[in-house]
């Protein structure tokens, strides 16, 4: 953003001095009134709302044109746009009249004029301005050709002379049109208009360089005697302050500089009526001089997560690296930034260990501290206490590459880990192991890299289907598209395999919840036709009625019935087939009071569902607060939260130790094995914010595919309800195929009971062990087992003799 405004500034700066005969005027009547705040919202930041709210400024009225579009327009931080109609108007309000600095025009006055407009992508787009006379409109800007995508603002001024005729038709208002092509929205920056007085008019030029001992300004001197008034701003438009009043030289020297922040000026003349404002110069001064480390650094261990403050004596600070090590302070890596606040919270701390941290401190000419000095914490949970802990380091395909796309953040990193390509972006698909040919398939949604709206381009997305011979990857495409239905249009697929034998198939094509169903996944998928939900239930929010068709989970439940968690957490049931209509049974997760009122208050969306054999799973992201919670359930309509965080950005470590730290993961899935327990976790994942992802660039997005620790097989032996008169519990945990059940467990570390005893180091102990066919009988005293009236599985807790985790559910016997 800092960079963009001073890319603005730059060619403002460049075209308004084309012409230093033309000063700023003493009378603004529309934008820049420095030093005060814009007038008429000029900037388009008297209420501030993002483009989706379509919120529209109290001074422009938006006028749709016949046949031009009718998409919503409004405010978007500080700028207008078109809402990608072909074109649309927008209307001042009046310029002047009795309560206007400049009640009505005069013939003769001289109009100077500048706006600044980009699109939002590369595409076929313009701006005209107009000035309005009464009902008389003058075109000083006719459909200027304004730049797309990642790039500066054009900015485009010039002046306009009052005539006699104008000066009679009325007061004066301002007219923009906006034009785009390819559904591509168009923003205003700024529009600036002002009468020019030459009497009043301030210094002509204004320079600013870097000294030793600051930033030196220069401007031409005026007649003797006169002295100046200095302003200053981090921001090009808004918020100078004077920094020296009255000066006599046509110089300055502003000492007070924070180095490696760029610095905007202007100098006006002083006097009993303050002259206008000169043009704009900026300047920037860097050194080389590191930032001293960070100090009185604190770390405080809560249940599940370390909150960590620290002090900094300097003012030129940027930004703080934070870095986790072992117990010893050992293998530090990068966990996480922050800006200048001086905290941080890890959100995913190594449980049952103490973690060392140490913190860096970055100024803003790019220059790093040393390291402050080590602290130590420990949470209350233990090592599989929460879903994140099931989270495995990534095997290495080939090796580690940094030629690749993606931020520093992301690299180096393995493109054959999961689905990446430089060509396509992948965004979700579920991985499916085939039960024909034994290979591992995802259906995945895709773009083109070189797309025109970048990631925004995911309307247009296509589903491919890939295959592997294992299920971390390398991934490669058999079908460009998996089904021919719309040419394989579609977004946001999810596969589930039916009673039957059979797969389905959902996916969103042109935003309608289409059903296809197959054989294999393989193909071919046969439309079975488009998902319905019935809208009267009690708990349809109406509202916000999108999220009962859009990134959807299904399982179907032994009944044959089919159960749907929706895009924001509600759950639905069909009893009638895989179209439903679907019952609404329950309001969003965020009405789920088991989960921490902390979390609660998250925007969750992207839920993956299923179903072990034990109980219903759900994950579901907090795309805001980039993390996600672990759900379970009897009966996958009543569910409580698990404790601790399911997965963040910074979940993707390898084997080596490398962790890359992505800006989002979204789009959870699971993939499951014969018994129905997850064994790895995909999860979209994007190396920068979507809005900054355009075509032909080096961001991008893929998906990951993460190892999990799998759930262990029980089942409790006991025949009758486990209360507070039950002696001792029998739980029989079975082998499998890489896990000896009588030999590879640790007794003495494993722990059974209620969730919220076992995740905090609580539980039954072993207390006797007995051999059986299928694995080992273990028998725990049942002293604290601590399970509760909301308990519907009993967990445990161990390591293996190898010091591996072992976690698990069983299902409490009947009458609990």
């Amino acid at each position: 953003m800092f960079l963009y405004l001073f890319r603005q500034w730059a060619l403002t700066s460049s075209l308004l001095l084309s012409a230093t005969s033309i000063a700023q005027a003493d009378i603004p009547l529309l934008g820049k009134n420095l030093p005060n705040p814009s007038l008429n919202d000029g900037d388009f930041d008297q209420v501030r709302a993002h483009w989706r709210q379509f919120v529209q400024s109290p001074c422009w009225k938006p006028e749709y044109i016949d046949g031009k579009g009718n998409r919503p327009v409004g405010l978007d931080l500080g700028k207008i746009h078109g809402g990608g109609n072909a074109a649309v108007d927008f209307a001042s309000v009046a310029l002047t009249g009795e309560d206007s600095a400049y009640p009505k025009p005069i013939a003769g006055d001289v109009l100077e004029w500048t706006f600044a407009a980009r699109a939002e992508y590369p595409c076929d787009a313009g701006v005209s301005m107009g000035l309005v006379f009464g009902e008389k409109l003058h075109l000083v800007a006719d459909q200027k050709s304004v730049p797309g995508g990642n790039v500066e603002n054009a900015v485009f001024s010039g002046s306009y002379t009052v005539s006699e005729e104008d000066a009679k038709q009325g007061d004066l208002s301002v007219k923009l049109t906006l034009y785009s092509s390819d559904d591509t929205k168009v923003y205003v920056d700024y529009v600036d208009l002002k009468v020019l007085r030459a009497e009043s008019a301030g210094p002509a030029t204004l320079t600013a360089e870097p000294v030793d001992s600051g930033i030196g300004l220069h401007w031409p001197a005026s007649s003797p005697g006169t002295r100046y008034h200095v302003y200053r701003s981090s921001s090009p438009r808004k918020d100078f302050q004077r920094i020296a009043t009255s000066i006599p030289a046509n110089r300055f020297t502003d000492s007070k500089v924070i180095n490696g922040l760029t610095n905007y000026y202007f100098v006006t003349r002083a006097g009993d009526k303050e002259s206008s404002a000169s043009p704009f110069a900026s300047a920037r001064k860097v050194d080389t001089v590191p930032p001293h480390a960070p100090h009185a650094v604190t770390a405080r261990g809560e249940d599940t997560v370390i909150q960590l403050r620290w002090k900094s004596d300097d003012d030129d600070i940027a930004s703080y690296n934070i870095f986790r090590g072992d117990a010893e302070g050992n293998h530090l890596s990068r966990i996480g930034k922050a800006g200048k606040q001086q905290s941080f919270q890890d959100m995913l701390p190594v449980k049952g260990v103490q973690n060392t941290y140490v913190i860096q401190a970055i100024d803003h000419s790019g220059n790093v501290s040393e390291f402050s000095e080590k602290v130590t914490a420990t949470v209350k949970a233990v090592p599989g206490a929460s879903f994140s802990d099931l989270i495995l380091p990534i095997p290495i395909q080939s090796q580690l590459r940094s030629d690749l796309w993606g931020t520093e953040d992301v690299l180096p990193r393995d493109p054959k880990d999961g689905v990446e390509s430089p060509d396509w972006t992948y965004w979700g698909g579920r991985v499916v192991k085939d039960k024909h040919d034994g290979k591992y398939h995802i259906i995945n949604t895709r773009w083109p890299e070189s797309a025109r709206k970048g990631h925004w381009e995911w309307p247009n997305s296509t589903v491919a289907h890939l295959v592997s011979e294992h299920p971390i990857g390398p991934y490669s495409v058999k079908d460009e598209i998996a089904y021919t239905y719309h040419n394989g249009l579609g977004h946001n697929p999810t596969v589930t395999l039916l009673n039957d034998g059979r797969y389905m198939l959902y996916t969103l094509v042109q935003f309608k919840p289409m059903i296809f169903t197959s054989e294999s996944m393989n193909g071919p998928w046969n439309l079975e036709g488009e998902l319905t939900v019935e809208p009267n239930d009690i708990n349809y929010d109406h509202q916000r009625d999108y999220q009962y068709t859009r990134n959807l989970g299904f399982v179907q439940r032994a009944d044959g019935s089919m159960l749907v968690v929706s895009k924001f957490g509600a759950m639905m049931l069909s009893e009638t087939g895989l179209l439903g209509p679907y019952k609404v049974l329950t309001k969003t997760v965020n009405h789920n009071t088991t989960i921490p009122e902390l979390y609660r208050k998250s925007n969750y969306e992207d839920p993956a569902l299923w179903y072990d054999g034990v109980q219903y799973h759900m994950l579901i992201n907090a795309f805001l607060d980039y993390r996600a919670i672990h759900l379970r359930s009897p009966d996958g309509i009543d569910w409580k939260y698990e404790c601790g965080l399911a997965f963040t950005p910074t979940s993707a470590v390898y084997a080596d130790g490398t962790r890359n730290l992505w800006d989002k993961v979204e789009r959870p899935h699971v993939l499951v094995d014969d018994f129905g327990r997850a064994t790895h976790l995909s999860l979209a994942a994007s190396d920068a914010p979507k809005e900054d992802d355009y075509g032909n660039d080096n961001h991008s997005a893929k998906n990951l595919i993460l190892p999990l620790v799998v759930y262990k097989r029980m089942e409790i032996l006991n025949p009758e309800p486990i209360g507070s008169s039950t002696q001792s519990i029998r739980l029989l945990v079975r082998s499998e195929p890489g896990f000896d059940a009588q030999k590879d467990m640790d007794p003495d570390s494993l722990r059974l009971g209620g969730c919220d005893e076992v995740n905090f180091g609580a539980g039954c102990k072993v207390i006797n062990t007995t051999r059986h066919k299928d694995g080992v009988i273990l028998e725990f005293d049942s002293h604290g087992h601590g399970l509760t009236e909301q308990d519907f599985t009993c967990k445990l807790i161990g390591r293996s003799t190898g010091g591996e985790l072992i976690v698990g559910y069983a299902k409490l016997p009947a009458g609990n």
